[in-house]
């Protein structure tokens, strides 16, 4: 009884080991914050109206999405840049093109890393949001 109650142990904690190694692996993949938009802006050629947003960046696909009530309004590809400090607030990265803003990035809070859209790493400026 005691070689069966050994092995079911160690059996519990091998599984309990690899679940907090699973849980640890995908932190930092999946990022999500809601966010109002003041303006209307473009997001990689669609119109996303002034409202309230959840941003959702997903590191492994590299896209960024703009959903509403759950539903995908707009997507992009996008790619992580180093930053020198981290975030202090999660904000938006526009530039003004045609009388409306384009979005370039975000900032999330407490981040090193900013999101910028695109596949290059190639340095993009704009204002904050």
């Amino acid at each position: 009884m005691k070689a069966f109650m050994k092995t079911t142990f160690a059996t519990l904690l091998v599984c309990a080991l690899f679940s907090i190694g699973a849980y640890a692996g995908d932190k930092g993949k999946t990022e999500k914050k809601m966010v109002t938009l003041t303006d209307d802006i473009m997001v990689n050629g669609t119109l996303v109206k002034a409202g309230d947003y959840e941003i959702k960046f997903d590191e492994t696909a590299g896209t960024l999405s703009i959903l509403r009530n759950g539903k995908v309004k707009a997507t992009a590809p996008a790619h992580l840049e180093q930053r020198t400090d981290k975030a202090k607030n999660t904000s938006l990265r526009t530039v003004e093109k045609d009388n409306l803003a384009q979005l370039l990035g975000v900032t999330f809070g407490g981040w090193n890393q900013d999101v910028i859209l695109g596949t290059s790493s190639a340095g993009v400026a704009g204002s904050q949001q």
